[in-house]
């Protein structure tokens, strides 16, 4: 390191440091032992400051303790061959440059180095906390934010980006907070509504959710990810037509995180099965997808069918399929308790007679087709509708309703 002590300097530029001329061979002494002790004075004097200076410039304890945390990438030696970091500036500059050219590692590296010099900035920290996240260093990730917010606390992004990975957490309460916060600080921030809402949704307020998706969608229209969560959380409201609208624009935007799957759920609720195979299939393989299957019709209590569905995923599944098997006992346990009742039922019901070929539904949804002069078993009569059994197309049994008029007595 430089230092003003170890410097020689010559005559001259003594003389400029004091402004005085040295008196070469002069006879007499006082004024040399005076000109001398205040060059020697002056000197100390300029070491001592150059010194500080030095010194300020140098990692602070503190500083160094905070950079420590933030850094899990390759040993130090590995970057050896770098130059050293001179400045917080510095360190930032060549952390940018690394991070546009991919060296992600390198980027955190530099970062870390800056920060040693001065750990006030949050900006630093903030990269630091994107690039563990990209990495999948989710702990480091929330570690950098907690430390950008402590430095300021009125940080919207910093506020946002730790909302998200506490909401990943499962911690709602501190991530709506931080939503919250954002969002008072900077309305335009789309993904805090969309965090917001879905904080409401795991409250089962739907329609709070609904309204925080709206918000986000109005900032963001183009927004894919909050099209699937909008459509997601129709769909657990009931509103199922504005559940698939709002999944197929989903897709067509280029939702990538599970709007398939979704579009799936909410066909099967709807008994179109073979939709919802299909819809699975774009995002999961063929036993995954008869699993789903299983697991929707056995939702809306067809048990028959989901049962048929599990078998298929516990035979489409190259190796044990532990989730196919467990469902599955749990639709032979449903069968099982249901077949007594399902029984004294029909023995108590009346047969009657269909008139005209007449869909059955059940919650709205048309699950299937009685034909003219079939006999079907009464189940119960409420108003004008009768619930009745019958056997669909796929040879399973159904239970459903039909408007009473479409019957008549058994002759």
């Amino acid at each position: 390191m430089y230092s003003a002590i170890s410097e020689k300097k010559s005559d001259s530029e003594r003389a400029r440091v004091t402004g005085v001329p040295i008196q070469v061979g002069s006879t007499d002494a006082r004024p040399r032992v005076w000109l001398s002790t205040a060059l020697l004075v002056l000197l100390l004097a300029g070491c001592a400051t150059q010194s500080a200076d030095d010194a300020a410039k140098q990692p602070s304890p503190d500083d160094k303790s905070t950079a420590s945390q933030l850094y899990a990438g390759q040993p130090a030696v590995v970057h050896a061959t770098e130059f050293p970091v001179a400045s917080a500036a510095e360190g930032i500059q060549r952390g940018d440059e690394a991070w546009r050219q991919g060296k992600l590692d390198l980027a955190v590296y530099l970062y870390v180095q800056a920060l040693a010099f001065d750990a006030t900035a949050p900006a630093p920290l903030l990269k630091i906390g994107t690039i563990h996240e990209q990495l999948g260093n989710r702990a480091l990730a929330q570690k950098a934010y907690e430390l950008a917010l402590e430095r300021d606390p009125n940080n919207a992004a910093a506020c946002e980006r730790l909302g998200q990975l506490y909401l990943q957490g499962a911690r709602n309460d501190e991530a709506r907070a931080l939503f919250d916060r954002a969002i008072a600080l900077e309305p335009n921030r789309w993904r805090s509504e969309n965090g917001l809402g879905i904080v409401a949704d795991r409250r089962k307020d739907f329609a709070a959710a609904i309204a925080h998706y709206d918000r986000a969608l109005a900032l963001e229209p183009k927004a894919a990810p909050v099209m699937n969560n909008r459509g997601y959380s129709r769909f657990l409201a009931g509103d199922l037509a504005a559940a698939e609208a709002d999944l197929k624009e989903a897709i067509r935007l280029g939702a990538r995180d599970g709007a398939w799957t979704n579009l799936g759920r909410v066909q099967a609720r709807q008994a179109r099965y073979a939709e919802a195979l299909e819809s699975f299939l774009q995002e999961v393989d063929l036993a995954n997808a008869y699993n789903l299957l299983g697991e929707a019709a056995m939702e809306r209590g067809d048990n028959v069918q989901a049962k048929r569905y599990f078998e298929s995923a516990v035979s489409a599944s190259p190796r044990y399929f532990e989730a196919a098997h467990k469902n599955l006992g749990i639709a032979n346990e449903r069968l099982a308790a249901a077949a007594p009742a399902a029984a004294a039922s029909r023995a108590n019901s009346a047969i009657k007679v269909v008139l005209a070929d007449t869909s059955v539904y059940m919650k709205g949804v048309v699950i299937g087709t009685i034909k003219r002069g079939d006999r079907v078993p009464v189940l119960k009569t409420q108003d004008a509708y009768s619930q009745v059994e019958f056997r669909d197309l796929g040879g399973t049994d159904r239970v459903g309703w039909v408007p009473s008029s479409s019957l008549t007595d058994s002759p």
